[in-house]
């Protein structure tokens, strides 16, 4: 095969449930958390740096439509392609994502004690974080590419006959499964030229602290940026606790799930500013003010229910944020495959999915106690589109960002 001819695939699956069906019901209500360390720190930031700058430019290419990205995901899947980078693909890859740590040793441990402290933040909240690499049985994988992936990213390796129809269905079903369901196709075809994929999904079921009660859900308008209305489920909460915080062009309302470890933050534009105008100011340092400044709310919420299945081809964007080299002829991926320098990405797939509902498990044993404005409305309504994050607090991850245009 010519240099041309072989190629990379990479796909992240991320899906999210509320639900009230947990697997284990914990009722210790300590945080399983520790601070992090400088190389964790560096990742974080980094992270969620890429996930701004890759929000930002999705939203603004769909101004109009629902987004929906996992960054965390994203970043693990070409984290294990970065494994296999050299030279000025490699330099690329690490500016387009951020990496700031001096060594790829540093960068790769950072990546596993992260999930690993993500992954236990929180003994309500179910994450998961899965890896593979499928390679075809006619290519050998490099001895230290398949070692450090497996190492760092706890990556299954797997050698299949890319010229059968079953190789698409082993990996669709293992995404399928690593997902609860969720996502059941990520891998659309397996072309002659493929000669690895690589896999990330990750999964997150978690519930409301205060659950929103299902009796008062009931229909209400919500407004759209055209300035037409449609008529959707809005849940009540008359009994919870939130952060909030609202200055002259936004509303910011945090909600807490599980052990409040982890949280919803939305960010709903005021007046007559839209979804766009909050996307441009959306950054770690803004968020860190809005959050700092928020005081504890009981005021009655009310929100709409939805669900979202998001599916977007990365490359186009890749490229903007600086990695086009990766997937053109003069990419350097030779750290990948024995006797074969000839590579490139030839897409990145992701796909997402959401459901937010009523459910929720009991409070959680913990007081906030804060001064509420008095200027304040007697109930908060989020009924106009919005933009929302999931978070891990004592980490300050990005797991989920995304806008809701119109609930579906």
């Amino acid at each position: 095969m010519n240099r041309n001819s072989l190629i990379l695939s990479i796909a992240t699956a991320a899906a999210m449930l509320f639900s009230g069906c947990q697997q284990d019901e914990v009722m210790d209500n300590t945080p399983n958390i520790r601070p992090l360390s400088v190389q964790e720190q560096s990742t974080v930031e980094s992270s969620n740096d890429f996930a701004f700058r890759a929000f930002a430019s999705l939203s603004e290419e769909e101004r109009a439509d629902n987004v929906f990205i996992s960054p965390l995901s994203i970043s693990m899947a070409l984290g294990m392609t970065y494994n296999g980078a050299d030279g000025a693909t490699k330099e690329a890859m690490r500016k387009t994502l951020g990496f700031e740590l001096s060594s790829d040793e540093d960068i790769n441990k950072s990546f596993k004690s992260l999930w690993d402290l993500l992954k236990g933040a929180d003994k309500k909240v179910m994450f998961t974080a899965a890896n593979s690499l499928w390679h075809s049985k006619d290519f050998k994988l490099q001895a230290p590419f398949i070692e450090t992936n497996k190492t760092y990213f706890d990556a299954t390796v797997q050698g299949l006959d890319f010229a059968s129809p079953a190789a698409k269905d082993q990996m669709n079903n293992w995404v399928k499964s690593k997902t609860n369901g969720k996502i059941e196709k990520i891998v659309e075809e397996v072309r002659r030229e493929h000669v690895l994929f690589l896999i990330n999904a990750i999964y997150f079921k978690g519930t409301w602290t205060y659950p929103f009660d299902k009796k008062l859900t009931k229909p209400g308008a919500f407004r759209k940026e055209d300035g037409t209305t449609i008529t959707h489920d809005f849940m009540t909460m008359k009994n919870g606790k939130y952060l909030y915080f609202q200055d002259q062009s936004k509303q910011v309302i945090d909600l807490p799930y599980g052990n409040q470890q982890y949280s919803m933050t939305l960010v709903m534009p005021k007046g007559d500013k839209q979804v766009q105008d909050v996307v441009q100011e959306l950054n770690a340092a803004n968020l860190n003010s809005w959050l700092s400044g928020a005081d504890t709310s009981q005021l009655e919420l009310h929100m709409p229910k939805f669900k979202l299945e998001y599916g977007k081809e990365l490359k186009d964007l890749l490229k903007q944020l600086g990695m086009e080299v990766a997937f053109s002829p003069q990419a350097d991926f030779s750290r990948m495959l024995e006797g074969q320098a000839g590579l490139a990405i030839s897409e990145v797939k992701h796909k997402t999915f959401v459901e937010v509902n009523e459910e929720g498990t009991e409070a959680a044993a913990a007081t906030s106690v804060g001064m509420v404005l008095t200027s304040l409305p007697p109930s908060i309504r989020v009924d106009r589109p919005f933009v929302f994050l999931i978070r891990e607090k004592s980490s300050n991850a990005i797991l989920f960002i995304g806008k809701l245009m119109q609930p579906e």
